[in-house]
C-alpha cells in the first residue's frame, strides 16, 4: 500500500474495530492526510488523484456494500434466518445489526474520497491544474462533506 493512502484507509478503518466511536478521531486523521503535501498533489503519481487509487477504493467500496448489503439482509427479520443459516449462525440478526451499523461509516467515507478523487482526475482531465485548488480546496470540501453527512447521522 502507498504511503499517501495510508492515512485515509486507516482512518475508516479505526472506527470499524472501536468498540465505541470517536468521531474526532476521524478528523484527526483525516486533517492528517490532508497536511501530507504528496496524498493531494496532482503531479504525484500515487496522489487520490491517479486511476489506481480510484480503482483501489472503487474495490473496497464494492466489499463494503456487499458486505452492508448481507448484513442488512441478516438484520432483516424475515430475512435474518436465510442469513444466520448461511454463515453457520455466525451472523445471526444481532450481530448483523451490529456490523450493519458500523459498516456506515466506512462506506460513507470511502465513498465521499471516491467521488471526490473523481473529481479532481475530470478537473485535471480538463486542463485545470490549479495547485490552490487540489491542495486546500476539494481537501476541505472532501472534510465539509463527510462532516454534513456525519450531522444527518445526528438527527437518526
Amino acid at each position: 500500500m502507498r504511503k499517501s493512502n495510508i492515512g485515509m484507509i486507516i482512518s475508516a478503518i479505526i472506527p470499524t474495530f472501536t468498540l465505541i466511536y470517536q468521531p474526532v478521531w476521524i478528523l484527526g486523521l483525516m486533517t492528517t492526510s490532508i497536511s501530507s503535501t504528496k496524498a493531494f498533489d496532482p503531479t504525484f503519481k500515487d496522489s487520490i488523484y491517479s486511476p489506481n487509487f480510484r480503482k483501489d477504493t472503487s474495490i473496497i467500496l464494492l466489499v463494503l456494500s456487499i458486505l452492508e448489503g448481507i448484513s442488512g439482509f441478516g438484520a432483516g427479520p424475515q430475512t435474518s434466518n436465510i442469513i444466520s443459516t448461511l454463515t453457520f449462525n455466525l451472523l445471526n440478526r444481532g450481530n448483523s445489526l451490529e456490523l450493519h451499523l458500523v459498516l456506515i461509516i466506512p462506506l460513507a467515507l470511502f465513498f465521499i474520497l471516491h467521488t471526490v478523487s473523481g473529481f479532481g482526475s475530470l478537473l485535471l482531465s480538463r486542463g485545470i491544474k490549479n495547485p490552490i485548488l487540489f491542495k486546500y480546496i476539494i481537501p476541505i470540501t472532501w472534510i465539509v462533506l463527510y462532516r454534513f453527512y456525519r450531522s444527518l447521522n445526528s438527527f437518526l
